[in-house]
């Protein structure tokens, strides 16, 4: 380590060391400001991560659930369960012409 003496050391010299160790201060300051910041959005970013993944698995199951409401067979056994739709008879199917 050097030591440096106030009656040898110039006055600018003194000054330089006392601003080299301010800076030096000041970007530890910030690289550990900037490493409590990168934590934060990493953890935010895991968040992110597996709100998207349980997105994505309720879209799966959604269009699944709509593949099945939408099939024929589906849709015509509710309509004559829940409205008491049939297929009419040839007897009871009427032709209107122009």
């Amino acid at each position: 380590m050097i030591a440096i003496q106030s009656k040898d050391a110039p006055k600018w010299q003194l000054g330089l060391l006392f601003l080299l160790f301010v800076a030096v201060i000041v970007v530890a300051i910030m690289v550990v400001m900037h490493r409590h910041q990168s934590r934060g959005l990493f953890v935010q970013s895991q968040k992110l991560t597996k709100q998207h993944n349980i997105l994505i698995a309720q879209w799966s199951r959604l269009k699944l659930e709509q593949g099945v409401v939408l099939n024929e067979i589906y849709v015509e056994r509710r309509a004559r369960r829940d409205l008491g739709m049939s297929i009419p008879k040839a007897k009871n199917i009427k032709m209107v012409k122009e």
